[in-house]
């Protein structure tokens, strides 16, 4: 059975350091990002917000962390 799978997905991103209060936005239209050859597509059902997670977002860091805007968590849940 072959599933129709979206162009954009839900997803709650950050493009600027500071408090997770005023810099985490949702967006319900992200493009859905590309799948390569030796990689899987999840359908993520839940996801968490962990301490690490507020950290990177308050920038602590920077000099090893993704180039921004960031829309990942450490923390979810498929079904």
């Amino acid at each position: 059975m072959a599933t129709e799978i979206s162009s954009t997905i839900k997803a709650w991103t950050y493009s600027e350091y500071g408090n997770s209060v005023d810099v985490l936005k949702f967006d319900p239209n992200v493009a859905l990002p590309d799948v390569k050859d030796d990689q899987v597509l999840i359908k993520v059902a839940a996801a968490s917000l962990n301490p690490i997670d507020y950290k990177r977002m308050a920038g602590g860091f920077k000099a090893s962390d993704s180039p921004l805007p960031v829309m990942h968590f450490l923390s979810f849940s498929t079904y």
